[in-house]
């Protein structure tokens, strides 16, 4: 069985071709610590990061995550932990290309650049493949919700007290949010088998895959900072 997820994964991850371009490329010694990715947020001063390129990427409308993920494994290899979304453009063909400028930052900056990311939000995902167009109905503190395929809403938690956040009625999931001083905002999907939960998930169970129709995905923060770019505010 795990070798058919994994042969399923496989399958799903190169159904797509991408094409890789960069825009600028810089040379640069300096090499992580650590194998991550962060988003700079537009309030965070670029004058102390180190550019490293702005690439691009091109591929299928279907499946933005893979663009960027596509992106991110280019980039770590030239030494790049960080990125600033710049432009994401859909074609007519159902194509899309995204462009990101990508950056070496010390622990200083990403540091001062984490004060800068929303605290005690919730943001809740649609499905993350653009042609399709169906919704999924979650409830929040047992008030009903809709949410379309790129679509995201927002919503607050006060330090203090609690959210709670169904998906699937009785026999689905229900898990309950916490507001607490400078805690890190959530974000979270609906979708059932996800390569994303399962490669980039920090909460997830297992490979991080379910049929659950009630499964409440908790994304890995900076692909959900990413897709609030792109995605639409209900």
């Amino acid at each position: 069985m795990k070798n058919t997820i994994v042969f399923l994964l496989f399958i799903c991850h190169f159904s797509y071709s991408q094409t890789v371009e960069f825009i600028t490329k810089n040379d640069t010694l300096q090499k992580p610590k650590y194998q991550q990715f962060i988003c700079i947020n537009d309030a965070t001063d670029t004058a102390g990061l180190i550019k490293v390129a702005r690439i691009k990427v091109s591929g299928s409308i279907e499946n933005p995550i893979l663009l960027f993920l596509t992106i991110k494994a280019e980039v770590q290899k030239l030494g790049a932990n960080s990125f600033r979304f710049i432009n994401f453009k859909k074609n007519e063909d159902n194509s899309a290309e995204l462009i990101l400028d990508v950056y070496f930052s010390t622990d200083e900056i990403l540091e001062t650049n984490f004060k800068n990311i929303p605290k005690n939000k919730i943001y809740i995902f649609g499905d993350d493949n653009l042609l399709k167009t169906k919704s999924q109905n979650y409830k929040i503190d047992g008030v009903k919700y809709e949410i379309g395929s790129g679509q995201f809403k927002e919503f607050s938690v006060k330090v203090g007290e609690e959210l709670k956040i169904n998906k699937g009625g009785f026999t689905g999931m229900t898990i309950w949010i916490k507001g607490i001083e400078d805690k890190s905002s959530t974000f979270i999907n609906f979708s059932g088998a996800n390569v994303t939960g399962g490669s980039y998930n920090p909460y997830n169970r297992g490979v991080g895959i379910s049929i659950n129709t009630g499964f409440i995905n908790k994304m890995e923060p900076n692909i959900a900072l990413f897709l609030l770019k792109i995605f639409k505010e209900k």
